[in-house]
């Protein structure tokens, strides 16, 4: 008896083993931004805007900020939605490091959840249709067989 993964790999064609190896390598993205945010979560300091902060209408805020540690940070601040009139807000607290902030911390941890989350999920989808396709095909190739041989 063979396993399942040489079942699904030998059923497929090429093209659908290429869609499946492609899919699979897909699903390490969201890993890598997951691991990104939660590099962050850990390594970030509690941070306050320093000036103003600069919004757009309806896009990412720019500022500097300065961190717990006394150094300072410069850039993308995300998180916060601010109207036209509130960009005067000083010293806002945040959470950061050198070239990133975000208006709650707790939105990294959430982000790396939901990330953490997908991966597994798209693999099982994936391998769940690849599954299918790779018994429909083998079904097909075998009726293809049994009418084109010829009858006892």
């Amino acid at each position: 008896m063979r396993s399942w993964i040489v079942e699904l790999v030998v059923g497929l064609r090429p093209w659908q083993r290429a869609a499946l190896v492609v899919s699979l390598c897909a699903l390490a993205l969201p890993l890598w931004f997951a691991a990104g945010n939660t590099e962050r979560y850990r390594h970030g300091q509690p941070a306050v805007t320093e000036g103003f902060v600069d919004c757009e209408w309806d896009g990412p805020c720019e500022g500097a900020w300065s961190l717990a540690d006394g150094s300072r940070g410069r850039g993308r601040i995300d998180g916060l939605d601010f109207y036209a009139e509130e960009e005067l807000v000083e010293d806002i607290p945040l959470f950061g490091g050198r070239d990133w902030a975000v208006a709650d911390r707790g939105t990294l941890l959430r982000h790396a959840v939901a990330q953490y989350t997908v991966v597994p999920a798209g693999a099982a989808l994936v391998i769940w249709i690849a599954r299918r396709r790779s018994k429909y095909n083998q079904e097909m190739s075998e009726l293809i067989r049994r009418y084109r041989s010829p009858a006892p």
